[in-house]
């Protein structure tokens, strides 16, 4: 970030850069354990696949999970990529792969920085870094929740799936915080998705600490009682 003489030209301030470059420098890693999981060469944990007559069944050769936020990471880079070459005029150098697209923004972080419309890029890329990660290190099951809970999962992006899931570990508080809810809190302008682009059968992911502050803010209906 030193690079740089000046911010005049910047879409990005040095901080978020700085924390942008972090991010590209873990994917490398992150992508060759997607390769692991997506070919079903780590497992996180016996599971025992049964069907209904009791029989076990065949496990898949491959991970559906994996390869789907492989494909998604894939996607969120080269959208980056090509604009990066496209507004600055220059040519791709790069190893045409997950960690080599990564380690080429990262190298170009300047010229990313100065890319037109990168402000969208530090979130897009971290959500689907953590949707990533999810697959490669899903969460332990979690214990009874508590303020430090709460403080932990604020920063994190999850499904909707995965949001009910983890209120109900939350507690008091957050039983009602389901699927309705927050159908509800997003037609009242309250939640967003992190923005994209996704694919077309992957689901929105959420900012679990804006969830939060929305389902406490905002009242819920009560049911009229009879006269």
């Amino acid at each position: 970030m030193d690079r740089w003489a000046d911010d005049a030209h910047l879409y990005l301030d040095r901080d978020t850069a700085r924390e942008l470059a972090r991010t590209l420098g873990a994917i490398p890693d992150l992508a060759e354990d997607l390769s692991d999981a997506r070919t079903r060469q780590t497992r996180f944990g016996a599971v025992d696949y049964r069907t209904r007559n009791g029989a076990r069944e065949q496990r898949l050769p491959f991970n559906p999970a994996a390869a789907r936020v492989e494909d998604e990471l894939r996607a969120v880079l080269v959208s980056w990529v090509r604009l990066v070459c496209e507004q600055r005029a220059v040519e791709y150098s790069g190893v045409v792969s997950i960690a080599g697209m990564a380690e080429w923004l990262q190298r170009n972080i300047v010229a990313f920085a100065m890319t037109e419309g990168v402000e969208q890029a530090p979130g897009e890329i971290a959500a689907a870094v953590a949707a990533a990660e999810s697959v490669v290190c899903p969460p332990a099951a979690m214990a009874a929740a508590d303020a430090e809970l709460v403080v932990k999962a604020r920063s994190v992006r999850l499904n909707i799936s995965g949001i009910c899931k983890l209120a109900v570990q939350l507690g008091e508080g957050f039983q009602n915080l389901n699927a309705r809810r927050l159908r509800t809190l997003r037609e009242a302008g309250l939640i967003a998705p992190v923005p994209g682009p996704w694919a077309p059968d992957w689901p929105e992911l959420f900012v679990v600490g804006q969830v939060l502050d929305a389902h406490r803010s905002f009242p819920t209906r009560q049911r009229a009682k009879n006269a």
